[in-house]
């Protein structure tokens, strides 16, 4: 009896669906041609094993093909297309980790700004160097009120205003944290984090795409001299090397 392969399986629960091959493209935003070659088991056709892997489990989840099959769907993919799962892994530890300490040392920079703006001991350290005591002089209520003009009150008020502005224009400014995508020719783009594929599809030249970068975002594209990538408006500068057919740029990496 002949196994079923991924196109057959694929096939028989669209058909089941009462859907057709155009619908499941377009709601898919992909091109038919590559469906109509997932189907057929032609896999050399699509631009890379990354976008074919995905393409096939977006397919076999929007015709809600069940856990069963949808398993052996992509434990089949994975050893056609040979993909793995290391690459994603320690790329996933490494953000996370990135992740985890950035917010570490957020928390102590904000432990020591609260520190310093309630510590009520730390101005009265900095009253007292500013008086000298002799052996059993009596510090009186005068001498402090007079050490008050002496003391560099303002300049340590200034300086944690101006901290606490400048870490406030930091965080404004993560909360428009947008790269561009502008196409100079014709030219396929495809841009993924680890769970969603945000967008896959040739674009025409003059088309731009934005989207909120989140930090771990990766584009692929197969010809990266035809695209223009800007992060808030600032070009990068990218080169290809000779004979790739396919470029995967992770993001956060020529950021960062």
């Amino acid at each position: 009896m002949k196994e079923e392969t991924i196109g057959d399986i694929l096939v028989s629960w669209r058909k089941k669906q009462g859907m057709l091959i155009t619908d499941c493209a377009n709601e898919l935003n992909a091109p038919i041609e590559y469906l109509d070659a997932i189907e057929n088991n032609f896999f050399s056709e699509m631009p890379n094993n990354h976008y074919a892997y995905n393409l096939i489990i977006k397919y076999a989840k929007f015709i809600q093909i069940p856990d069963k099959d949808s398993k052996k769907i992509r434990n089949v993919a994975k050893q056609i297309l040979k993909i793995t799962d290391q690459k994603t892994s320690s790329r996933s530890f490494y953000r996370r980790g990135w992740s985890i300490l950035r917010n570490i040392i957020f928390i102590f920079m904000l432990l020591a700004c609260i520190t310093i703006i309630y510590d009520e001991d730390f101005y009265g350290r900095v009253l007292l160097k500013n008086i000298n005591i002799t052996d059993h002089e009596t510090i009186t209520i005068d001498a402090l009120n007079n050490s008050l003009t002496n003391t560099n009150y303002e300049s340590i008020d200034l300086d944690i205003n101006e901290n606490s502005q400048e870490k406030n224009t930091q965080i404004e400014a993560k909360k428009f944290n947008t790269i561009e995508v502008h196409a100079q020719g014709n030219v396929w783009v495809e841009v993924v984090d680890e769970e969603n594929t945000y967008i896959s599809r040739n674009f025409k030249k003059g088309e731009r795409y934005l989207f909120n970068f989140r930090g771990n975002e990766i584009l692929l594209t197969d010809n990266l001299s035809n695209i223009i990538i800007k992060y808030n408006g600032t070009q990068i500068a990218l080169t290809q090397k000779p004979g790739d057919d396919v470029v995967e740029i992770d993001l956060s990496s020529i950021i960062f």
